[in-house]
Formats: C-alpha cells, sequence, structure tokens
C-alpha cells in the first residue's frame, strides 16, 4: 500500500529500487549506528531487498519518494497479529538529514500501523549515541522503556540499544 505525506511518496519497495538504496547502505556516515556496517557491493542489497519483498506479511518496506527522488526507507517488521506488535525503523540518504522527512515518513507509517493494520504497539530500537534517532522517536511519541548494554547483532558489532515504545493516542 502506498502512503503519501505532504512532501514525499512511500511506495512498497521494488527490486528496482536497490541501486538508490545502496547509495545509502555504502555510506559510513549513514550506517554509523546501524546494526552492521556498511554494504559495499550493489549486489548484497540487491538481495537484501528481494528477501524483504519477499518476506510479505511479516514485514513492510517502503522506499520514500520526494518527488523522482528515493531518499530513504521506513518499516514495520516482525509484524504479530497476535500479538498487535512490530518493530519500527527507518534510514535516510544523509544530504536529506535535518529537513523533517524521516518524521513525516514515520508518522505515516505509524498511523498505518495503528490505523489499517490495527497494530497496538510499535518498536524501535536505535543505538544510545543515535541522538537523532532518539530525538526523533520522542518527537513521534515513542517512549523510552530500557536501554540494554552490550548487544551484538551482527558479528563484531557491539552496541547499547535504547529501546522505545509507542502506543495508539
Amino acid at each position: 500500500m502506498n502512503l503519501t505525506t505532504k512532501r514525499l511518496s512511500l511506495r512498497p519497495m521494488a527490486q528496482s529500487d536497490a541501486q538508490a538504496l545502496f547509495a545509502i547502505l555504502d555510506d559510513p556516515e549513514a550506517m554509523r549506528f546501524w546494526h552492521r556496517p556498511p554494504i559495499a557491493r550493489l549486489a548484497v542489497v540487491e538481495e537484501m531487498v528481494r528477501e524483504q519483498i519477499a518476506a510479505g506479511q511479516l514485514c513492510r518496506y517502503w522506499t520514500v519518494w520526494r518527488e523522482s527522488d528515493a531518499i530513504g526507507s521506513c518499516d514495520l517488521s516482525f509484524i504479530s497479529s497476535e500479538d498487535g506488535e512490530a518493530q519500527a525503523g527507518f534510514l535516510f540518504r544523509r544530504d536529506q538529514w535535518g529537513h523533517g522527512f524521516a518524521q513525516e515518513a514515520m508518522a505515516a507509517v505509524t498511523a498505518h500501523a495503528f490505523g489499517p493494520l490495527g497494530l497496538s504497539l510499535l518498536v524501535a530500537r536505535t543505538d544510545v549515541g543515535n541522538a537523532r534517532a532518539r530525538r526523533l522517536l520522542e518527537r513521534l511519541g515513542f517512549m523510552l522503556e530500557r536501554v540494554q548494554a552490550g548487544e551484538t547483532p551482527s558479528p563484531g558489532i557491539r552496541m547499547d540499544v535504547a529501546v522505545y515504545l509507542l502506543q495508539p493516542a
């Protein structure tokens, strides 16, 4: 399902988006707080996009477009209709930071989660050092639930993770 905001279109991720997403996933600064190092090969991103598309109802991935420019991605993953929960995430191209696009896109994603999808809880996780993401989550109404110290989400990556929760108003 397409989601639309005042300035953005969020379209279900398509294989043709891989090149634009590679520009983000290959950027060390954009990936600094992510759970894996930058992805240096387009083929890896193409495979990742294939897997995300194949995830079907378990996950929803959107590529965020500003006019004809793919500027980021947002997702709901590990969607559990039984528990009414999902994890929410976002990643944007560095030159698009500071313009409110991530907040605008994630507001549309959370509205979709609590509206048409009928979810009752969203969980967002970010490195505790990612002040920009933490501020964004708090502006969206997410509340810090806990900090998990010393997680190892990928080999060679150790991070302290801030876990945020959001329930419908």
